[in-house]
């Protein structure tokens, strides 16, 4: 994990809170900027996006909507030069307690509203996404599998109305950020997370850490990510 933190250079640390922590998360973080947003993902119903290593999420709301067409996992050494100097890719790990994995991921900022024009089928899925996302996307899934991959035919899984919360700065939870995602039966899911730099990921975990053990926050048990668990859920339905 470290020789890829080394080589990479950017870290998210993520914590995901066990139900009976949440209040007591919301209490120990206090109140902050907010943020809320409808997320989508886009795949086809037996999630070949997800089985080629491929992620497409979609945010509307409150903001300026943005799309994103993410790689994961991702091997940071074959990214093309071309992708590396685009401003709008990043190349991240993402490190939990029990796991760890490279991703890269490239964003489009939209306009308002252009999520849920394009859901209700107001405008095409398609116009979402730049032609580098598109790009980026049919690079991935070669094979008979990219004739079912078509933008306009996916199915946009969701809305998941997400809440981001960042505390002020001169709080207790400074540099933490908390996302609660309620999906349309009511359940949640709650996730605290901190961004660092290579150099400084032993000393932000063990802050976090401090936070989160200091209020008694318990976490769960290995679980999925964020878009396995929306994937799944809407899968399911």
């Amino acid at each position: 994990m470290f020789t890829l933190v080394r080589e990479v250079g950017h870290v998210e640390l993520k914590f995901t809170v066990a139900e009976p922590s949440h209040e007591a998360l919301r209490a120990a973080l206090g109140a902050g900027s907010e943020r809320i947003r409808n997320v989508y993902y886009l795949d086809t119903p037996d999630l070949t996006l997800r089985h080629h290593g491929v992620l497409v999420r979609v945010r509307g709301g409150q903001r300026p909507n943005d799309s994103v067409v993410k790689l994961r996992p991702i091997d940071p050494a074959g990214v093309p030069a071309a992708m590396r100097r685009c401003a709008d890719f990043t190349v991240e790990v993402d490190v939990t307690p029990d796991s760890f994995i490279c991703s890269g991921a490239l964003k489009r900022r939209l306009g308002r509203n252009a999520v849920e024009r394009a859901v209700s089928g107001k405008e095409s899925l398609r116009s979402l996404f730049s032609e580098q996302q598109l790009a980026l996307l049919h690079g991935r899934v070669d094979g008979r599998a990219a004739k079912t991959v078509a933008v306009d035919g996916l199915e946009a899984l969701g809305p998941v109305e997400v809440h981001r919360t960042r505390p002020r700065p001169d709080g207790p939870g400074r540099g933490l950020e908390l996302q609660e995602w309620t999906y349309p039966d009511g359940s949640r899911l709650l996730e605290v997370s901190t961004r660092c730099t290579a150099e400084h990921l032993l000393q932000t975990a063990a802050h976090a850490r401090s936070f989160l053990d200091r209020h008694d926050i318990a976490l769960s048990g290995p679980c999925p990510t964020k878009a396995d668990a929306t994937l799944a859920y809407f899968t399911r339905r």
